[in-house]
């Protein structure tokens, strides 16, 4: 007999819970319609976005035109957040939480749960998260610590361990100090 894998009710929570004003609201899980329309839009949309030539640009938007339609004439946020939307609106959210709540949603469907929160703790702006080189994580360190880079007591920090850290002999400079006595 073969392998009985479990219902995957048991994995699945009931789909992504976001924090709006102090207020939860659950996205269901998508349906199999609007996940992969969903997924569709963000592999067409990073063919234009990586679309080098005139000629591929028009091709890409060739296919995102093709993509089939869902129904209604909803906008995205109201497409993902399905009920949710209409909850958040009754409760006076404001449309720019309802449209980060939307991409939030958008990104969890095509990404999952780590995008989507990695997405929600960035703003928006997953560059956000980390400076992508040296320089721009010393500046954002001196941005931080006020160009000052002291310990708490105001003195200066002591060296770094250098420990594990020499560099190898440069040829030719083995041994520089004196002879011995023969």
């Amino acid at each position: 007999m073969g392998a009985r894998l479990d219902d995957l009710d048991a994995y699945w929570s009931p789909g992504l819970t976001l924090t709006v004003k102090g207020r939860e609201y659950t996205l269901p899980l998508p349906s199999a319609e609007l996940g992969l329309w969903c997924r569709r839009l963000a592999e067409v949309t990073g063919e234009v976005h990586n679309a080098s030539s005139e000629q591929e640009i028009q091709a890409a938007v060739a296919r995102i035109e093709a993509l089939p339609q869902l129904p209604d004439d909803l906008s995205l946020p109201e497409r993902v957040l399905g009920d949710v939307y209409q909850q958040m609106a009754a409760d006076g959210v404001e449309d720019p939480y309802l449209q980060f709540a939307g991409q939030t949603g958008y990104i969890w469907i095509i990404g999952g749960e780590d995008a989507a929160e990695r997405y929600w703790t960035s703003g928006g702006r997953p560059e956000a998260l980390r400076p992508t080189n040296r320089q721009a994580r010393r500046a954002q360190n001196r941005a931080q610590t006020g160009g000052n880079r002291t310990a708490g007591d105001g003195k200066t920090p002591p060296p770094a361990s250098t420990s594990g850290t020499t560099s190898p002999p440069t040829p030719g400079r083995r041994n520089r100090g004196r002879r011995k006595a023969r």
